[in-house]
Formats: structure tokens, C-alpha cells, sequence
């Protein structure tokens, strides 16, 4: 798909058409070694945003490195993987409005071509299968299930006309990330609302968390423990996200030595999707209420000491967060003054030819 892309790209370029290409990438890793043809996925990813910046919109979607603490062999692939990227892509790592974990993997492009009326398009989506349909032999003798499912829609073109619902929900998601992504680096009040708002959540799980501690049901602290668990884990994927390299570093640093992030896989398998759910978890690994009661106590603590961290030590420096930039980060604000604009206005005249056909 992403030699079919730059074919495409190449021939519109030379032959000087107007165009918008969208690159959206998601995955649980994005790992450096992944060659076709004697080629770096990542090197071709950054060849074609080089080519046409102005008209090119890469988006990656992935998680945090800090999640990984635990795996440093996963944690030192992600980070280099976005150091790759992150200077000329969009690279949204964090959002409590999508998944903890994203297992869901999939390339989709759209490359528009108005002098010819046309977009060339395609799709590839792959997910992590641990169902009995997946796994199990029930296919016939010597199959043995597979982890990986997935699709790929072959690459094709249609008539800029026959934008659908469909593609304006891809467009409208890619939208989203950018605004947010360029936002985080231009907009200071939309920096502090971000920041904001991760402190207003850490403030609920904890007074949920006090509530809950002083006596309830088995499956209730159990829930409480999870729910502190997860809220210590995004604060960590918050300073990913959060621009300021430099001194989220110094952040990070301190709070790996007040405790490190949980595995975030442990972490999943022990999110209950209920409270009956949760009591059952919670006998299965054979905690009990004073245990619970305790690692809640412990985990109070640590949120309240990493709160305070972002509100004493961060928050303050918002006006001039440029001061902890890295060279990447100069780089990608350069490019987002640049080209931000118009990579806005060109997915929004996407998106108006799609609606219009609703």
C-alpha cells in the first residue's frame, strides 16, 4: 500500500496536480525494523511527508513508551520509532477518550487528486485474536488458529463525487488528532485544559478511591484499586503526550522513583467490566479486603504525590513551555506553523464533499 501511495504521489507531484494525501497509521507498536523490499517502513513514511508537506497528512496513532517500563525491550523499539516520526507526523500517543491499549492495527490512506476528480484509496486492518475462533483447531485437522486477524482492502480509485459516510468518519477521526496535536504545541489554554482535565480525573478517582477504602464489598475496592492503577498509568502516557520534552523527562524520572507504571497488559486483563466481575477477579487472584484496602491506601498516596508534581512543576511553565523543547519538537512546531493550516483546510474540504453526499 505505501509503494502504491508513492507512485501515486510521485506522479501527481511531477505532474504538478492539486492534491491531499492522508496517511492514518495505528498500532500497539510502531517498530523500526519492519523492512519490504529492501525498504524501512518508517523511512518510506518519512519520505513521502518530505516530498509534499504542505498536502501530505500523516497520522500515527500508537501507545506511550512509558507503558512499556516493564518490557524495556518494547519501550526501547517505541521510542525510537517515534523519535522517527514525531517531527514532521502527527504522533497522538495518549487520549483518555480512546482505548487503554490500542490492539486494533490498521494503515488506511487516501490520496485525492483534484485535477483528475479522483481518489486512490486503500485499507489494511489487523487485530490481536485471542477468541476460540482464532485460536482453536476447529477448522479441520492441522490447523492450529492464528493470533493475528485481518483485512485488506486492495488499492483503488473512485470519482472525488462518491465520497462517503464512511470516509468522512476516517477523515472527521484524522481531523480530530491533528487540531489536537498542533494545539498542544500553539495553544497554551488548550494545554492547560488538557492538563487540566487529567488533574480533575485524577481528583475523582481519588475521592472515589477515599470513599470506597473506608468499607464496602470485595468486588467495590477491588474496582477502586483498578481504577488507581490505571489513573497512576495515564499519567505517565500523559507526559508522552505533553509537549516539553526536557522537563516531562525530569517528571517521568522522579515518579519511576516513587513507583513504575504496571504492565498495561496485567493491567487489562485485570479490568472487570462489572462489579459482580470485579469480585470474581479479585478471589481469582486471591486478594483480599485488607490487601485491597492497603494497595489502595499506597496508591492514594502516590497520585496525590503525582499530582502535585504536575501542578507544582509543570502547570507553572505553561506560558513557556518552548524553553524545554527538544530539537524534534522546535522542528515539529515549525512544520505545524507551516502546514497546519493547510492540512485543516484541505481534510475539512474533504469532509464537505463527503456530507454532501448524505
Amino acid at each position: 500500500m505505501i509503494l502504491y501511495l508513492r507512485r501515486r504521489l510521485h506522479e501527481c507531484i511531477n505532474r504538478r496536480h492539486d492534491i491531499a494525501t492522508i496517511l492514518y497509521i495505528s498500532s500497539l507498536i510502531i517498530a523500526p525494523r519492519i523492512v519490504y523490499m529492501g525498504r524501512r517502513l518508517i523511512d518510506e513514511i518519512r519520505h513521502l511527508t518530505n516530498l509534499s508537506p504542505a498536502n501530505f497528512i500523516c497520522v500515527v496513532r500508537t501507545t506511550a513508551p512509558s507503558y512499556f517500563r516493564g518490557r524495556r525491550g518494547l519501550m526501547r523499539l517505541q521510542k525510537q520509532s517515534i523519535e522517527l516520526l514525531r517531527d514532521t507526523c502527527y504522533v497522538v500517543i495518549y487520549s483518555r477518550r480512546r482505548e487503554f491499549l490500542n490492539h486494533a492495527k490498521f494503515l488506511i490512506f487516501y490520496h485525492v487528486c483534484f485535477s483528475e476528480g479522483k481518489v486512490y484509496h486503500g485499507k489494511y486492518y489487523g487485530s490481536t485474536n485471542l477468541t476460540m475462533a482464532g485460536l482453536a483447531g476447529s477448522q479441520g485437522p492441522g490447523w492450529r488458529g492464528n493470533y493475528e486477524e485481518f483485512t485488506t482492502v486492495r488499492p483503488g480509485a473512485k470519482s472525488i463525487d462518491r465520497l462517503s459516510r464512511y470516509d468522512a468518519f476516517y477523515l472527521e477521526e484524522v481531523l480530530r488528532l491533528i487540531t489536537h496535536k498542533a494545539s498542544l504545541y500553539t495553544d497554551p489554554n488548550y494545554l492547560r485544559s488538557y492538563l487540566t482535565d487529567h488533574l480533575v480525573m485524577l481528583e475523582a478517582v481519588l475521592e472515589h478511591s477515599r470513599k470506597v477504602v473506608s468499607g464496602t464489598t470485595l468486588g467495590e475496592l477491588y474496582r477502586a484499586y483498578v481504577d488507581l492503577l490505571y489513573a497512576y498509568n495515564q499519567t505517565y502516557a500523559l507526559l508522552d503526550e505533553i509537549p516539553g520534552k526536557k522537563l516531562t523527562m525530569e517528571l517521568k524520572d522522579t515518579l519511576m522513583k516513587m513507583s513504575p507504571p504496571v504492565d498495561p497488559f496485567e493491567l487489562e486483563v485485570m479490568t472487570p467490566v462489572k462489579i459482580d466481575d470485579a469480585e470474581v477477579l479479585a478471589k481469582d487472584l486471591e486478594l483480599r479486603a485488607t490487601d485491597l484496602r492497603e494497595s489502595i491506601m499506597n496508591y492514594i498516596g502516590t497520585i496525590i504525590k503525582s499530582r502535585e508534581l504536575l501542578e507544582d512543576r509543570y502547570l507553572p511553565m505553561l506560558d513557556s513551555m518552548d524553553r524545554y523543547f527538544d530539537e524534534k519538537e522546535w522542528h515539529f512546531l515549525r512544520f505545524v506553523r507551516e502546514n497546519g493550516r493547510s492540512h485543516r483546510n484541505l481534510l475539512k474540504k474533504l469532509i464537505d464533499k463527503a456530507h454532501y453526499k448524505l
